[in-house]
């Protein structure tokens, strides 16, 4: 959960899995006379949707820090690698079961979130050496490696597996994601609370074949726009919706305590437009 005050009083809690919704929202539009398109679409998309979708297996029945407080995606302060890499774990097995190359490529995400982006996100914590997270990233590069060899024999995923399109389709998860994580973070959208995630310059964006990268900036306007520069969607604006739940601010003496407003927590529809300058 992304979690961070709604006002002195009440805390603001995104699920994971509706900041993925957005993420996936953010690459189904991306593209334009300037940018090109994700491809192969439908399996790009889908990770870019998917990629946080084993969160679920935690968000279903969230846990509380040491402090009783609701766990935030993070500061943590409750959530081990081990727990996490088994969440990873069976959230890329569910995409797995629908799209092998989305699988690849939302494998390649998580274990990105141990080793520091794979080099490029050096003030990411390094996390290669923690319980549990070897493991899972050997048990990752043989699931890789099975399915590449399995996409580069087939007609329609073969052209898409070389190692540039796999590093260019990863950047475009990862620029989603992060997008989707700053869009997600405040509320409203001009709130500077949250103190954390990921900034509103975003480096290493893909253009387009032959084209070098470049930085993506988000201007927030006001209470509800930003201004996306260079701008690289195929509408304009593009309306960007999520929902959130409205929880007091408080520590909690036990877990059931807490999923009682957890699960009858006010739901708070939030609606923001990105705009090309």
């Amino acid at each position: 959960m992304m979690v961070f005050p709604y006002d002195e009083t009440r805390l603001l809690a995104v699920l994971q899995i509706d900041h993925s919704r957005v993420a996936g929202l953010l690459a189904a539009h991306w593209g334009n006379a300037e940018f090109a398109a994700p491809t192969p679409y439908p399996s790009v998309v889908l990770a870019a949707q998917e990629h946080d979708n084993g969160w679920w297996d935690w968000e279903v029945k969230p846990t509380l820090n040491e402090r009783g407080e609701p766990i935030d995606y993070i500061t943590g302060g409750g959530l081990d690698r081990i727990t996490h890499t088994a969440f990873d774990r069976n959230g890329i097995a569910r995409v797995a079961a629908q799209d092998p190359y989305a699988a690849l490529l939302v494998s390649l995400h998580l274990v990105g979130l141990n080793n520091q982006g794979w080099g490029l996100v050096p003030h990411m914590a390094d996390r290669r050496t923690l319980p549990g997270v070897p493991e899972f990233m050997s048990e990752q590069e043989t699931l890789r490696a099975r399915l590449t060899d399995e996409l580069r024999a087939s007609p329609t995923y073969a052209a898409h597996c070389t190692d540039d399109r796999l590093w260019t389709n990863y950047r475009l998860i990862e620029i989603a994601d992060q997008m989707a994580q700053f869009i997600c973070n405040r509320y409203p959208f001009n709130s500077t609370a949250r103190r954390n995630g990921p900034p509103n310059a975003l480096p290493h964006v893909p253009v387009a074949p032959g084209r070098d990268e470049t930085i993506l900036t988000l201007d927030v306007q006001d209470e509800t726009r930003a201004v996306v520069r260079p701008y690289p969607f195929d509408v304009d604006p593009l309306v960007v919706s999520f929902p959130a739940r409205i929880l007091p601010r408080r520590s909690y003496p036990s877990q059931d305590d807490f999923l009682h407003d957890y699960y009858r927590a006010e739901r708070l529809a939030v609606t923001y437009t990105l705009h090309a300058a």
